[in-house]
């Protein structure tokens, strides 16, 4: 089992820096060839930070291994907003500039709604997935419609097109070698401990996986953007029901556990709308920070005690 553990650190870190590499290298493609920045901000950076959990899950689904593609999925919305939102509202405060914060919240908020309906019966399926990524496609267009050019800054690479393209092709080879590791190395820990994929994606998969999540908005707090941290967050929750869970039940229908159903979506649901309730008057105080964080402590202690107890 240590043996998995490192394979899952190597694959961890293999899929971050690939991600990185490759959307950086989309970015500076994109903006060369005139793509607007309000675009490039709206789809590739947000996927910056989700490509992680895209690629896991993704690949999870295409060895029907569902627990696995939905817990990573489902797992890394609950720790981006109750560990690290909630961690950043401790640390400091948060007064909210965006104008646009309720109506992205709530677009958020709906993709989740509309995912847990579409589990209902137990299952997501192919052309469930397509109304996902369709919802993904309305928002794009309302972040494009609705952002001025001058709000949104692409930083810009100056490397001679031979290099973006090795960035580009290595990135993404990363990306797909680094999640194969992933994801057999946490069936091979599932398996030697004798639980669910599930509880293993909604826990050490999905905290890893939510690493670049957890950087960005540290980095952001220390830079004096919190804004922009509470706005990857939303943005990356949302990509997770839309993307991630959207493009994994294209690839193969998701079957979605009882105790999915009764716990862990609701619990997602829960910190999505506590994230727009929290918001809308335009300001976070800490004890917000700390309602998030008790939520995750009471959820993963439940989580890690029903593990066990089926060991």
């Amino acid at each position: 089992m240590v043996l998995s553990f490192i394979m899952l650190i190597i694959g961890l870190v293999l899929v971050i820096k690939g991600a990185d590499y490759f959307v950086d290298a989309a970015v500076e493609v994109a903006r060369r060839t005139g793509m607007s920045e309000v675009l490039i901000g709206a789809t590739l950076v947000s996927l910056a930070t989700t490509l992680p959990e895209l690629a896991v899950s993704s690949y999870s689904s295409y060895l029907n291994n569902a627990d696995l593609a939905v817990g990573n999925a489902v797992g890394s919305v609950i720790f981006n907003t109750a560990v690290i939102l909630g961690l950043s509202l401790i640390i400091k405060p948060l007064k909210i500039k965006d104008k646009k914060f309720s109506s992205k919240a709530l677009f958020m908020l709906a993709s989740g709604i509309l995912l847990s309906l579409f589990a209902l019966d137990g299952q997501v399926k192919p052309k469930e997935g397509i109304f996902l990524i369709g919802l993904l496609i309305i928002y794009v267009f309302y972040v494009f419609k609705t952002s001025p050019n001058e709000d949104q800054k692409v930083e810009t690479d100056d490397s001679p097109v031979w290099l973006l393209t090795i960035k580009f092709i290595g990135g993404a080879m990363a990306v797909v070698f680094g999640s194969r590791l992933m994801v057999n190395a946490a069936v091979s820990i599932a398996e030697a401990l004798g639980v669910s994929p599930m509880v293993i994606g909604l826990t050490i998969v999905a905290v890893g996986t939510s690493l670049p999540e957890l950087v960005t908005s540290l980095t952001a707090i220390k830079k004096g953007y919190q804004n922009v941290s509470v706005g990857n967050i939303i943005g990356a929750n949302f990509l997770n029901m839309t993307a991630v869970l959207g493009v994994s039940s294209l690839i193969n229908p998701l079957p979605i556990g009882r105790e999915s159903l009764r716990v862990d979506l609701p619990v997602m649901l829960l910190l999505m709308a506590l994230i727009w309730l929290f918001g809308r008057k335009g300001k976070m105080e800490r004890w917000k920070g700390l309602v998030f964080l008790g939520i995750y402590i009471i959820y993963i202690t439940n989580v890690v005690v029903k593990a066990v107890a089926t060991v």
